[in-house]
């Protein structure tokens, strides 16, 4: 025969195996819990307040941005926004005035900012997948005014520009002419004149400068700079050493060349700015002109 089982009391009378007791402790937590029905439907997380960047134009001494804002704090998308603009939290910021319109892509924020915005700091900051806004001020609608602080990690994907970095190159460089000197049989080392304007308030240490010239999609010289400043706020004069193959620049243009005439080309490249947060490659690319003399 079994062992005889063991019964306790478990609640209000009701006796019950001993082994029994956990099963009962969880029915006895259920059944004193709430009666909540169909479960709540869970409000969705809010997101950024500011979906998308576009900048452009961009001048020597300001750049206009439009900034795409949530539904969540666009609401009737009226009224004018007055105050600051920073890029990666990095102060000082600059000023911003805007009007609040419907765009392309939704609620719209449109203004220009200068060149302060873009601090030391800010670049030091700079990451390659996300470019982080803050905007903080008043936002007037109706002779209203309220504050608004409106700050988003903007994925790179969300930034456009309004016109392509080749264009925009062209205001802030200045086409060098290259003259040739000769054409021997080989190589001939020039300097190649290249005046850029910062617009920055900072420097920039440029680690490297690597470029090619083109001439009728044919590459007719390359040279390199190392280590040197761009200066801001002003015109810099650079020069970089190219080394010409003389066969390659005689079979692209060799008889405008040999009559004196001038040749149009292309100078591409990358220059390697020293930031602190590591170094960042930037693209450069404008026409040139290639001469004798």
């Amino acid at each position: 025969m079994g062992q005889p089982v063991k019964v306790v009391d478990v609640a209000f009378g009701i006796r019950a195996p001993a082994d029994w007791r956990p099963v009962i402790a969880i029915l006895g937590l259920l059944a004193a819990a709430p009666v909540l029905g169909a479960p709540a439907k869970q409000a969705p997380p809010a997101g950024p307040p500011i979906v998308g960047l576009r900048i452009g134009p961009i001048g020597a001494e300001k750049m206009d941005v439009a900034l795409l804002l949530a539904p969540s704090v666009a609401e009737k998308c009226t009224g004018k926004f007055r105050g600051s603009l920073t890029f990666y939290d990095a102060p000082p910021g600059a000023a911003l005035e805007g009007t609040l319109s419907p765009g392309a892509g939704g609620c719209e924020l449109a203004g220009s900012v200068s060149w302060e915005a873009l601090s030391g700091e800010a670049i030091g900051k700079a990451r390659a997948d996300v470019l982080t806004v803050r905007v903080q001020g008043e936002r007037v609608d109706g002779g209203k005014a309220r504050k608004v602080d409106w700050g988003a990690a903007v994925p790179r994907a969300a930034v456009s520009l309004t016109e392509s970095m080749k264009v925009t190159l062209r205001r802030f460089t200045k086409a060098p002419e290259i003259h040739l000197g000769g054409l021997g049989m080989t190589t001939t080392t020039v300097n190649a004149d290249v005046e850029v304007l910062s617009p920055l308030r900072f420097n920039l240490k440029v680690v490297e400068a690597r470029c090619e010239v083109e001439v009728n999609g044919r590459a007719v010289a390359s040279g390199v700079r190392e280590k040197f400043l761009v200066y801001g706020g002003r015109t810099n004069r650079i020069q970089i050493p190219i080394a010409v193959n003389n066969g390659a620049a005689l079979a692209a243009a060799g008889s405008t060349l040999m009559k004196g005439g001038k040749v149009d080309g292309k100078l591409t490249g990358l220059a390697r700015l020293r930031l602190s947060g590591g170094d960042v490659d930037f693209p450069i690319e404008f026409p040139v002109k290639l001469s004798l003399r």
